[in-house]
């Protein structure tokens, strides 16, 4: 079986965690990252880069950005400068322009590089571009054009909470507002977060702010929660209290996540790393450490407790699916990458099993939970916390549409208009053989080609 997923991107060897700089320009999808290339655990930060026309079959290029005296190259984004506002292109050609965190033991800020090929990065002479305001944790740049206002936004990491600047240029940038004092679940630092705006299906405007942290093992590990809210170019207004909780991923292996600017049509994609830190340095893969999750465009629906983000596959995977067969009772597979798309009246299981009697199964309980478990799924005795069942408690009730993409050693499950979002890795020692079904279920397995 194969050792490393197909579907999913991962590092041609080294360590990878979040991705960074997410822009699509001129036909191609831009995805830089977290990377350490000389070892697979974490260490000095690089950006590495990649680019993709179907953001499945990805092509890998040289580092985009090193450590320098200012030092390691932390989490941030990427903007496309269309109307050359930075200055920074030739006349011609316009600009990518990476806004990133320089991290040091003695403080973190925020600085910029650009590129005309968009391969080759120069750093801005004057970096940093915002100095440290004074406290230790102040990172994740995400910024993004403001249509409305005709300048730039940021939204940065700081501490437990987050700020936001505007700019008319890249280079100088002044704060606007912060949010957050009373939202933190997890009573510690904030990382990297992202604002954009979505439709409702009424056509009204809402801004999600997204917001990944760090927590402890007890809780959970990293998660990512976010808030809808209004954002007016200057600062965002929740809508909800804080009281209610809103999970990006109700699985384990989700983090870091966030959107493409530039998309065609302003789709909103998004990617995260799947991983979770408590055990990300541990896992058992070969040369490489880090995996992202498949690509997925966001929406908001309503449900019976209010509007909710929505995800689902972007549409490049129905265009490799292979249909195999409809799912039977039990069923022998001889791939390790396939998809499971099913209809579910009530509670159900499926179980993806090997000769090895390692185990991984998800489904809907008797308390209309989704459910993923992988305490005998496979390898797991790298971590404590690592052997687990996980629970997503419906916000619907009844019949259940779902998708499963099972990738080597990676699992997303998409379910009730993709309210449903479960992100978790299992390690089997060898590949699954067979799948088991029980309860009232139909669906159909899929198979994947060209990949």
């Amino acid at each position: 079986m194969d050792s490393r997923p197909k579907l999913h991107f991962t590092p041609l060897q080294g360590w990878m965690n979040d991705p960074n700089g997410l822009v699509y320009v001129d036909g191609f999808y831009h995805l830089f990252y977290q990377y350490h290339p000389f070892s697979t655990v974490w260490g000095p930060m690089h950006w590495g880069h990649a680019i993709s026309r179907d953001l499945i079959h990805w092509t890998h290029l040289p580092i985009a950005l090193e450590p320098d005296e200012l030092g390691f190259i932390f989490s941030g984004s990427a903007v496309f400068d269309k109307d050359n506002t930075s200055g920074f292109g030739d006349g011609e050609r316009r600009p990518i322009v990476a806004i990133f965190t320089h991290h040091n033991e003695l403080r973190e800020c925020q600085s910029i590089a650009w590129s005309l090929d968009y391969m080759n990065f120069t750093k801005h002479s004057q970096n940093p571009v915002i100095e440290n305001p004074g406290i230790k944790d102040f990172r994740d740049p995400k910024v993004f054009w403001y249509e409305e206002g005709r300048y730039w936004c940021m939204v940065v990491s700081a501490g437990d909470r987050v700020y936001f600047y505007r700019s008319n240029n890249l280079k100088n940038w002044e704060k606007t507002g912060e949010f957050g004092l009373g939202g933190n679940y997890a009573l510690g630092v904030w990382e990297c977060p992202d604002l954009f705006p979505l439709e409702t299906s009424k056509g009204d405007l809402k801004w999600i702010l997204v917001v990944s942290m760090g927590m402890s093992a007890e809780l959970g590990g990293s998660r990512t929660q976010y808030f809808i809210g209004h954002f007016n170019g200057e600062n965002f207004v929740g809508l909800d209290s804080f009281d209610e909780l809103k999970w990006i991923d109700q699985g384990p292996d989700c983090y870091a996540g966030n959107t493409f600017n530039n998309t065609l049509d302003d789709k909103r994609i998004f990617v995260a790393w799947n991983m979770n830190w408590i055990y990300a340095n541990r896992v058992p893969t070969d040369n490489h450490r880090g995996v992202m999750g498949f690509p997925k465009v966001l929406s908001l629906v309503d449900t019976p407790l209010g509007l909710r983000l929505s995800f689902d596959f972007v549409d490049a995977l129905n265009y490799i699916k292979k249909r195999v067969e409809v799912i039977q009772r039990s069923l022998e597979i001889d791939v390790n990458t396939f998809c499971i798309e099913g209809i579910a009246d009530g509670e159900f299981t499926i179980r993806f099993t090997n000769d090895k009697e390692e185990v991984l199964s998800f489904g809907i309980d008797r308390s209309n939970r989704f459910f993923v478990d992988r305490r005998k799924a496979g390898i797991s005795d790298f971590s404590e916390y690592f052997p687990n069942i996980y629970y997503a408690q419906r916000i619907f009730t009844g019949r259940s549409h779902f998708k499963a993409l099972w990738d080597v050693y990676t699992l997303e499950i998409l379910a009730d208009d993709g309210t449903i979002n479960m992100s978790i890795n299992a390690f089997p020692s060898k590949g699954y053989t067979k799948i088991f079904t029980e309860g009232s279920i139909t669906g159909e397995f899929y198979t994947f080609k060209d990949i």
